[in-house]
């Protein structure tokens, strides 16, 4: 299960974005999916001209991993700068998010209590900015893929 209460760094050739670290103007992460468990490839096959079934083995598909979040900006309340702010945060997400089509990159983080951990990743799902509250934030969404099913490290 993800932990949203924790820093997770994309490190791509396009840049470093790193999400709830604390900082006054941050990536914020409110939901993120596909850390639990990969997905499962279940090869099952109908019995040729009866009834029944030929379940094949299973197998750990690729991981896919949704991140939804909004640029939280609190280092001013000036409508102006914030929108400044966000930009450049947008800018940033999206440089390190496209380096990562044809290249991979790694997503990182440590759950309480635990050690590292950490994907090989790719891009997978176009990222949305969506404003909300009357336009007073801004909310991103996308999506990744790890062709590992577990973490590095894990066994």
């Amino acid at each position: 299960m993800a932990d949203v209460g924790v820093a997770y760094t994309l490190t791509t050739p396009g840049g470093t974005v790193v999400f709830n670290d604390g900082a006054l103007d941050q990536h914020y992460i409110t939901e993120i999916r596909g850390l639990g468990s990969p997905a499962l490839r279940t090869p099952i096959d109908n019995v040729p001209l009866g009834d029944g079934g030929l379940v094949h083995d299973f197998y750990k598909g690729p991981r896919h991993i949704g991140i939804e979040g909004i640029f939280l900006i609190t280092s001013t309340r000036i409508q102006n700068s914030i929108v400044v702010i966000r930009n450049d945060m947008e800018d940033e997400l999206e440089s390190a998010l496209e380096s990562i089509l044809r290249n991979d990159g790694t997503l990182s983080y440590a759950p309480q209590g635990e050690g590292t951990r950490t994907f090989t990743v790719r891009y997978e799902v176009g990222v949305e900015f969506t404003h909300t509250d009357n336009y007073t934030n801004l909310a991103f969404s996308f999506g990744l893929v790890a062709a590992e099913p577990d973490w590095a490290g894990s066994s």
